[in-house]
């Protein structure tokens, strides 16, 4: 759904084998900044808002980075292990290895980091071009995939859980649950179940 300023909107998540073919899909056709967006905004578990802010010195090099959400205005340590400091070096250098001090998603035409609308509107484009299974696909999408890879990454167990909550910085295990789709999901499971 397409994010309208004020109105909340919703995201689903994407499984993690349609995350990795979007991603392969968009290195493929040359849509090396999309697929930037895609990576870091999967890997960081970061808001729309704070991915599209990122400089190139952010990521470069760095085995960790530090942000003040947006949104919480609290402070985040994320690590990044060396497959994604590599994949980090690879976009910059496909991208032409832009000034360090540069926003990675700058708009040449405002100056700016690219807006949440615009991207959600080629978000759009992406979900038809690639074929995506996904109803509700929009820049929240990505963070709810890394939800739901952590969860499934640690056994769908309890533990998966808090630590997802400790990472999102929800108030409550139900709020976690809800986020990676598991609320509607047992939902679903309940009405999948019914057999005359």
């Amino acid at each position: 759904m397409t994010r309208i300023k004020g109105q909340l909107t919703t995201a689903d998540y994407l499984p993690i084998a349609e995350y990795n073919r979007l991603v392969r899909g968009l290195e493929k056709d040359g849509e090396y900044l999309w697929e930037t967006y895609c990576w870091l905004s999967f890997c960081t578990a970061c808001r729309a808002s704070d991915v599209r802010t990122l400089r190139w010195k952010d990521i470069l090099g760095k085995s960790t980075m530090t942000r003040i959400e947006q949104k919480t205005k609290k402070n985040r340590l994320i690590k990044f292990n060396r497959d994604v400091q590599e994949k980090n070096r690879f976009l910059y250098e496909m991208l032409g290895q832009p000034a360090p001090e540069q926003y990675i998603f700058l708009s040449p035409r405002t100056g700016k980091p690219y807006s949440l609308e615009y991207i959600n509107r080629l978000l759009k484009v992406f979900k038809v071009r690639y074929r995506l299974p996904i109803r509700a696909f929009s820049t929240h999408t990505f963070r709810k995939t890394f939800g739901r890879y952590v969860y499934e990454l640690m056994g769908r167990s309890a533990e998966g859980l808090i630590l997802l909550n400790q990472i999102f910085r929800h108030s409550n295990l139900e709020t976690t649950r809800r986020y990676i789709g598991l609320a509607q999901e047992d939902i679903d499971k309940v009405f999948d179940s019914i057999r005359l």
